[in-house]
Formats: C-alpha cells, sequence, structure tokens
C-alpha cells in the first residue's frame, strides 16, 4: 500500500523527515525498496536535532551512519526550542516543520513517518481540547507546509503494531528514544496508559477510531465546499469580507464562516470566544466604527459593511523618511514596499534644489485636490478614494521641505500658493522592485 500510494505520485523526488526512530526508519527501508525498482525514485533525508536529550547527538550520527550506508544524502540540523508561548511539545513541533521548510525544494515532497496510532491518539488530543470536526478529523494523508511544499504521510493507515513486526522480523536497528515513555506528556499517556486499556477491551478499537476520522473527514469535505460557496458568494478580495448577512443567518454559520475565513487567510484560527467576540464588538458595531480586535499576529477590523483581516504592524504615522537621493529607489518600512521612478507613476512637479523631499504618514487639515476644486478635509478625501482608517496611516506622503505634493497613487494636491519648478518626474508606489 506504501508502495503503491508513492507511486501514484507524479513527482520523484521527496524529503524524508527521518528521525531515526521505529516509523521513520520502517519508511526509510520501504523507500529503499521502492529506489531499488525505480530508478528514477529520488529521495533525501533531513534529521532534526532538538538538543532535547543527552543522546541528540549519538542519535544523528546515527541517522547519517544509516544515510551514509544506503548512499542517501542526509541533512542535519539542530534547532533551539522557544516555549515562552506554548509547551515543549508544540513548540518542537513548530521549529522542527521551520527547519524542513528552510531545507527542502521546490520539487521536492515532504514524506513524513505518521501511523495509525498517531492519527487515533491525535483524535483524543483534539477531543481534550474541545475541538470540533477540523480538529476531530485527524491528520490529513496529504496536506501543504505553509501553504507551499505538499507533505505527504504514507504510514496514516499502517499500525504500529504492523510496523514494530516488520521491523523486528527483518533485524532492522532503530533508535528508541526514553522520553516517548514519559506519560507527563499528553501524546505518551494517551499512548501508553489510556488506548491500551482501550484496544484490550475492544480489539479493533484503533481501525475502528480510524473508520470514525474518515467518515469526519467525508462530512467536513463537503461542509467545507458548501461554506466556501457561500463564503464566496461574500468576498470582495480574500482579505474583505462583506457582512450584510451576518446579521440573518444563525450564529453556527456565522462562526464557521468567519472561521474558515480567517483560516483562508493563512491565519490562525481563535477560539470560539474570540469569534464571538468578533460578532458583537465588530460586526454589529456602527459602520463608521474603528472597532478592531487583535488576535496573535493579526488584525480583524470594520470598515463600512466589509471586514478587513491582516497582520499587525507597528504605528509609524509619527515617523518622516528624509529622501536625501530621490534618483535611487527608496524602502519604506514594515514591508510597505518601495517609491521608484518609473513611467507609470503619477506626473508630479520635480523638487526644487531648496526642497528637501521627505515622505510621511499622517497629514491634516483641508486640501484642494485635482478631483476637489474646493478645500476638504483629508477625512473626507480618504473617504471618497474608500481608503480604510487603518491604512491611511500606512499610505507614503509626499513633502517637498513642508508642503504636502501626494498621496502617491492616490491623489495630488493642487495648492495656488506653491510654485511648482518647470521640470516633472513620476513616481510609483510598488510592492516590490523587479530585478532585470
Amino acid at each position: 500500500m506504501i508502495t503503491k500510494n508513492i507511486k501514484r505520485m507524479k513527482n520523484f523526488n521527496f524529503l524524508l523527515a527521518y528521525s531515526g526512530g521505529i516509523d521513520s526508519t520502517f519508511l526509510f527501508h520501504k523507500l529503499l525498496k521502492i529506489k531499488k525498482n525505480k530508478p528514477t525514485f529520488n529521495f533525501r533525508a533531513i534529521h532534526i536535532n532538538h538538543q532535547l536529550n543527552e543522546n541528540s547527538n549519538i542519535w544523528s550520527k546515527h541517522c547519517k551512519q544509516t544515510c551514509k550506508t544506503y548512499n542517501i544524502p542526509i541533512i542535519i540540523k539542530k534547532i533551539t526550542l522557544n516555549t515562552k508561548k506554548t509547551g515543549l511539545e508544540e513548540a518542537a513541533r513548530i521549529q522542527r516543520y521551520k527547519a524542513i521548510y528552510d531545507e527542502v525544494l521546490p520539487e521536492e515532497i515532504i514524506l513524513t513517518a505518521h501511523n495509525l496510532n498517531d492519527q487515533c491518539e491525535t483524535f483524543f488530543l483534539s477531543l481534550k481540547r474541545g475541538s470540533g470536526i477540523s480538529g476531530l478529523s485527524g491528520i490529513s494523508y496529504k496536506s501543504k507546509l505553509f501553504n507551499k511544499n505538499t507533505i505527504m504521510r504514507p504510514l496514516l493507515n499502517t499500525t504500529r503494531f504492523d510496523i514494530e513486526y516488520w521491523m523486528i522480523k527483518n533485524n532492522i536497528p532503530w533508535i528508541e528514544d526514553t522520553s516517548n515513555y514519559d506519560t507527563s506528556y499528553d501524546r505518551n499517556f494517551l499512548r501508553h496508559t489510556i488506548l491500551p486499556l482501550l484496544t484490550k477491551r475492544w480489539t479493533n478499537f484503533t481501525k475502528k477510531c480510524a473508520k470514525s476520522i474518515l467518515i469526519l473527514k467525508k462530512e467536513k469535505k463537503f461542509l467545507d465546499t458548501t461554506i466556501n460557496k457561500i463564503l464566496k458568494q461574500n468576498l470582495i478580495s480574500n482579505s474583505i469580507l462583506n457582512i450584510k448577512i451576518f446579521k440573518i443567518i444563525p450564529s453556527e454559520l456565522r462562526h464557521i464562516l468567519l472561521r474558515t475565513w480567517i483560516k483562508n487567510n493563512n491565519f490562525v484560527i481563535p477560539s470560539h470566544k474570540a469569534i464571538t467576540n468578533i460578532y458583537y464588538e465588530i460586526i454589529l458595531s456602527k459602520k463608521d466604527s474603528k472597532a478592531k480586535i487583535k488576535i496573535k499576529n493579526y488584525e480583524i477590523k470594520r470598515y463600512k459593511h466589509n471586514l478587513y483581516i491582516s497582520n499587525s504592524i507597528p504605528c509609524i504615522k509619527q515617523l518622516i523618511l528624509m529622501w536625501y537621493y530621490p534618483f535611487e529607489n527608496l524602502k519604506l518600512p514594515n514591508n510597505l514596499g518601495y517609491i521608484i521612478q518609473n513611467q507609470y507613476g503619477t506626473m508630479l512637479p520635480y523638487p526644487k534644489k531648496s526642497e528637501l523631499v521627505n515622505i510621511r504618514f499622517q497629514i491634516s487639515g483641508k486640501f484642494v485636490t485635482k478631483k476637489n476644486k474646493k478645500r476638504t478635509s483629508i477625512k473626507k478625501i480618504w473617504k471618497e478614494n474608500n481608503i480604510a482608517p487603518w491604512h491611511r496611516n500606512n499610505i507614503p506622503l509626499l513633502f517637498y521641505n513642508n508642503t504636502f505634493i501626494s498621496a502617491l497613487g492616490i491623489f495630488t494636491i493642487h495648492d495656488k500658493n506653491y510654485i511648482p519648478s518647470n521640470n516633472i518626474w513620476y513616481l510609483s508606489w510598488t510592492s516590490k522592485i523587479r530585478k532585470n
């Protein structure tokens, strides 16, 4: 089954997450068998040294030697865990995947050795956390790492018993991590205390658990299709959601739509309480309110009839950037991009020699623009250009000395008291600079 599933893939370049434990060693030898029979099949291994055990370096050497014996390229990476925000297990998982992501090649598929017992354990851990259908659906056979590289788990239908039986039968050594028996960790407690009791009582419990997970996956797939269809009908863009229907749909549907929208934007799905707060504090707020909710590293805000989601970024409204060499590209803070000269930009008067060009991110007062013949408040000008309040202090404002010239790419000031130079230049605000 393992060989058959991997051979179905059009891609024959793989990166195996190789700990040296029984599961990944089992998969390692199954891959060797495929490689022997199919010359076009290629795989590398990556071993992550968490530096948590006194034998960590010995395990790294074992994996390196095994790969050398079979002529398989291997990457050994040491990581340092930060457990301030998460527990040890979660911190190890996050750092491990980051390390793998740094090394995987664009054309490679990542392979991990999660088995059927891992699937069952994950189900119970999700149950303990009070997860919904997404969490209880367990580990996916195939998914994406940071929405880019594909991860496959070819052992997901293989029991730990079958793996152990094959390894012992073929006399293949593996690393035994003693911390795997420490039942102070939730997964180990389930593995060594709870699940053995259940399988002793019901011998097919693990497979029945997997069957339930499969049913949940199918139901989730149908639900996801339905929800994404509704979501698509109310999206302005991926990060902008129209909320007109939210006052008339059931609360359960509201929660699922918001969770799916947040997930589709690659942010961490918040708690049920946070989703409820989004509804009562933002969706039900006045359409001209500046209500917002910050969740981890992102924010959800409202403008008119829409919700916006974006990364949280530091406030720069007091910042002034002096552009001493306007003929060079100017890099903006907070990944806001660049100001460059090109033929596609806004036509503006070139600064005079006595004028210092500078970029600011805050402005107040009334102005005459090329569109507005009368002096109009900056707040109204922003509104006329459909600029949400939180975006206004992230738009580069061009000044010559203290004279406001243009909000680049949005509007230009028409000041009768300012005498421009006879020369012109074209400025663009761009997200990135193309390399020739």
